[in-house]
């Protein structure tokens, strides 16, 4: 660095003040590319307006004589200094800097290669292009001197660059903050690809596990849980090869999963049931068989269910809800009131998964009547309605009319992005619960309904 370049450096870098007013011409030059636009200080300190005319050699106040384009003007939020690109870069070349350019002084200031907003722009599509080549030869192999292709992989890699979809904004977010790390990710969901589909055609795979097919490709068996980003994009790659749409729930995502062998797992999808029978090929389940005699509620898993071929339990209908606590005290009251037989409760335990949604399938099979009861907050009645939707004959809606609103509203205020969730909704009686939701902004929690909820258990199941 030349002794006028240290110069300079020391003496911006050092007079308090300057700081804003770099940081301002730096955006002006960027947007510009030249001595362009105004630079404008609001709330200007007395720092700054000494540094400024120290640079300018003279005074802020009014107009300069002859240099109308750099002022100062008194506001009610404060003094705002202002004056013109043009006229900072004139006043440099009037000073012992005068070799340095506006946008040496620039570069010198902040340590960087100066490059207009434009020159920026372009610089980051060259280098997105050239990570996406890159992440599209991660996907060839030299295998004995001739490059083998991982198809699934690289179709893939190219339908996101050229159609900017399939996982193309996860790709770029990670990119932008750590470009290794979103090859990594890139490169594991590739591999993933080409694990459940080697060639062009079906998988070959069946009943890999999420977990291991994770730890296979990333060594983190953890890499594709749901909610992580790898996780996200692998299902935005399959949808690719699948040619459909992102799934709308945990069912929809775990049939994906399922077409090309990949089970996601038998643990976390469990559903709740008390008084159940269950059926396999080979005669009455043996576990489920127990807990009805012992007069037990147990979990059941997706693996449990998945040699069962039939589902029932005493009567002619199963009472369903969604939450742990009420299908808890329900459990309690009908085993003070029945001393053999009780009824079938069935706890989804929130949002349905694959197994309450194969449970629900098996009864509905055998023209059981389902009663189902939720909270009438937007996530409760929206499951109701989805339930609704696949057994319309069947479902009845249970404790979830326009007086068990009133009589379970509480306090508890609805943000407008949760009653967002209310316009998917279809079944008549829900829609003209969303109105009295949207009015109130009040949720309705079923709790407070439990004497009610009884009561009816022991009118309708008596009566199958």
């Amino acid at each position: 660095m030349t002794d006028i370049r240290k110069e300079a450096y020391a003496y911006f870098r050092k007079t308090p003040g300057f700081d804003r007013c770099f940081r301002q011409l730096r955006k002006k030059w960027r947007a510009y590319g030249k001595a362009s636009g105004m630079v404008k200080l609001t709330d200007a300190t007395e720092e700054e307006r000494r540094a400024l005319e120290g640079f300018f050699g003279r005074s802020f106040v009014g107009s300069f004589a002859g240099a109308s384009d750099v002022h100062s003007k008194e506001g009610s939020a404060g003094k705002t200094l202002s004056f013109s690109v043009r006229s900072f870069e004139d006043a440099l070349r009037e000073t012992r800097f005068c070799e340095l350019n506006l946008q040496q002084l620039l570069e010198l200031y902040f340590g960087e290669t100066m490059q207009t907003n434009a020159q920026q722009k372009a610089d980051k599509e060259e280098q997105l292009r050239i990570f996406f080549e890159r992440c599209q030869r991660n996907f060839s192999q030299e295998t004995t001197g001739q490059t083998t292709v991982c198809k699934a992989a690289s179709d893939w890699i190219r339908a996101v660059r050229q159609e900017k979809a399939y996982g193309y904004q996860i790709i770029l977010q990670a990119w932008k903050r750590k470009p290794e790390e979103a090859e990594k990710l890139v490169r594991a969901v590739g591999m993933a690809l080409n694990e459940v589909m080697p060639d062009t055609g079906e998988t070959d795979c069946e009943n890999l596990m999420l977990a291991v097919l994770a730890a296979k490709v990333s060594g983190n068996p953890h890499c594709f849980d749901r909610g992580t980003k790898a996780g996200q994009l692998l299902t935005c790659a399959l949808c690719r090869v699948a040619d459909t749409d992102f799934p709308s729930g945990a069912e929809e995502l775990a049939a994906l999963y399922l077409r090309y062998g990949i089970q996601p797992d038998e643990i976390s999808s469990m559903v709740a049931v008390f008084g159940l029978s269950l059926e396999c090929e080979g005669g009455i389940h043996p576990g489920a068989a127990g807990f009805r005699e012992a007069r037990e509620p147990f979990l059941l898993m997706q693996k449990n269910l998945e040699h069962v071929t039939r589902a029932y339990g005493t009567g002619s209908c199963v009472f369903v809800v969604e939450n742990e606590m009420v299908f808890s005290h329900l459990c309690e009251k009908c085993l003070q009131l029945y001393d053999d037989s009780v009824p079938t409760l069935i706890c989804t335990m929130g949002q349905p998964r694959k197994a309450a949604w194969q449970l629900l399938d098996l009864l509905a099979s055998e023209e059981l009547e389902i009663f189902y009861a939720g909270d009438l907050d937007p996530e409760g009645m929206d499951i109701a309605d989805r339930i609704w939707r696949r057994y319309p004959s069947q479902v009845t809606l249970w404790r979830m009319g326009p007086a068990e609103y009133e009589l379970s509203r509480s306090e508890e205020d609805i943000s407008e992005r949760r009653l967002a969730i209310l316009s998917r909704l279809r079944h008549p009686q829900l829609i003209k619960i969303a109105a009295l939701l949207r009015a109130q902004k009040k949720a309705g929690y079923q709790e407070v309904l439990l004497d009610e909820m009884i009561s009816d258990i022991r009118r309708l199941f008596h009566s199958g």
